[in-house]
């Protein structure tokens, strides 16, 4: 599946809704999420994307693609995105090193860490495909 399409992110949901660890650890977070994937045009990603979820008491209840108000926008350029869901930078480093933006209640995402660990570690098992010169990240996920 092509990185942040739509049936990506249908996946995402799926995924999430049906991780028992997941859930539990998110249970009580009913806030929104925007994703803002930078276009890198020297790298062949010529357009910004975005796709967001919304939460609703740790289940993952819709995801879209474009541009909605949320509680949280998370703000990358795609290799960042990249690195980050192939491992070879965590969440919480991206931020640290100011690779990943946040706008939204940081206190409240920091309180959200461990579940936010748990979702790029099922972000991870799923088949995912990269455009252009990041295709040779290309994840074949599990089953």
């Amino acid at each position: 599946m092509k990185f942040c399409s739509i049936e990506h992110m249908d996946e995402v949901k799926r995924r999430t809704n049906s991780d028992e660890e997941y859930l539990r650890l998110a249970k009580g977070e009913n806030e929104s999420y925007t994703l803002v994937i930078k276009a890198e045009p020297e790298k062949g990603i010529t357009e910004n994307r975005m796709v967001g979820a919304k939460m609703v008491d740790g289940e993952m209840a819709e995801v879209w693609e474009g541009e909605r108000e949320t509680d949280f926008t998370l703000i990358a350029p795609y290799g960042v995105w990249v690195d980050i869901l192939t491992g070879n930078l965590s969440a919480a480093k991206a931020v640290s090193l100011r690779r990943l933006k946040i706008k939204g209640n940081f206190i409240k995402l920091l309180k959200a860490s461990r579940s936010t660990d748990r979702w790029v570690e099922i972000l991870r098992s799923i088949p995912t495909e990269f455009e252009s010169e990041y295709s040779k990240f290309d994840m074949p996920g599990e089953a």
